[in-house]
């Protein structure tokens, strides 16, 4: 396979393991994480969030951009039945897709990537379906998703556009350390930091499915520099941002009447000031050269281009 082809084959595989993600994590959010079908859904959330961190990792070790954008997952939402039958019909194409794109790549890691991802996509159907026949005819109840009135209108869509800056956090964090880590090492943390601020977006995410919303995961606009010392900058900012939104999130009277919820916005507050100090020590140990020649940035995410490859998942899917 070409390089270019391959680049684009892997990036549309990114967005698949990334569709996989927020798909299963907003059920998982809807049925209750301490549920045993919600307790799976997190668990096959997580196992792809590994599947897109090997995707983007290669790419990112090519010198290319991975697409950070989720892809289309297609789903029916009648049933936990119905949705489960949708996620085993999934699961079995990215089986086949990446069983095909590991036959035609010459690159050895690569090819156990492909090859590691297809088999743990068969494992992930057949949890599917385990889970589906331990439901039995509950499965088929119809979900019903309607607003308890827990939190108000200006509420809920303050708690969504809270989430959606996390989501902008874990998404900036986690391409700027594909991206950059090849000449700064130090910069893998960002993973890690990445994974507090998801924890963060849940809490926002839980509390807006428990009362009867659906939670929204919709690219937000990227920092796509090139440039340790301009990423870094922005990831800064942002962090400092999102501490003083949520100190003024947790006076808000709303607040206190949820005060499981104003817990953790207050524990939020003290992880904030620890992100940002962690993220201050990752632009002292990555200080950019002067003198290096700087390369050309991305302006934004939709400039990046679509997939050519032949053979993707969302293919196999409308077959």
């Amino acid at each position: 396979m070409e390089r270019q082809a391959l680049i684009d084959t892997l990036n549309a595989d990114l967005r698949d393991e990334h569709a996989s993600v927020i798909r299963y994590l907003i059920h998982a959010y809807q049925v209750g994480e301490d549920t045993p079908l919600g307790a799976l859904l997190l668990s096959m959330a997580r196992e792809e969030m590994w599947h897109m961190d090997w995707l983007a990792d290669a790419i990112g070790e090519m010198g290319a951009e991975p697409d950070m954008a989720p892809g289309v997952y297609p789903h029916d939402p009648t049933s936990n039945g119905s949705l489960l039958r949708s996620y085993i019909e999934w699961e079995d194409g990215l089986v086949k897709a990446y069983a095909g794109q590991a036959e035609r790549v010459s690159d050895p890691e690569i090819k156990r990537i492909l090859m590691q991802q297809s088999r743990e996509s068969a494992i992930h159907s057949q949890r599917f379906a385990r889970a589906l026949a331990k439901l039995g005819s509950e499965a088929e109840e119809p979900l019903i998703h309607e607003d308890s009135g827990d939190f108000s209108p200006e509420m809920a869509r303050r708690l969504q556009d809270e989430m959606t800056d996390e989501y902008r956090l874990v998404l900036q964090h986690l391409r700027h350390a594909f991206v950059l880590e090849g000449d700064h090492p130090e910069l893998s943390e960002l993973e890690l930091v990445a994974m507090r601020h998801m924890k963060h977006l849940s809490h926002f995410a839980e509390e807006l499915a428990e009362s009867g919303h659906e939670p929204q995961f919709e690219l937000p606009d990227l920092d796509m520099s090139r440039s340790a010392e301009s990423a870094l900058q922005s990831d800064l900012q942002l962090t400092e941002e999102a501490r003083e939104r949520f100190a003024n999130l947790s006076q808000e009277p709303e607040i206190a009447e949820h005060p499981g919820l104003k817990l953790e916005v207050e524990n939020m507050i003290i992880q904030e000031e620890f992100l940002a100090a962690t993220v201050q020590e990752l632009q002292k140990e990555s200080a950019v050269d002067a003198e290096s020649p700087a390369e050309p940035q991305i302006e934004s995410q939709s400039e990046i281009p679509g997939p050519t490859g032949d053979l993707t998942i969302g293919s196999l899917m409308n077959e």
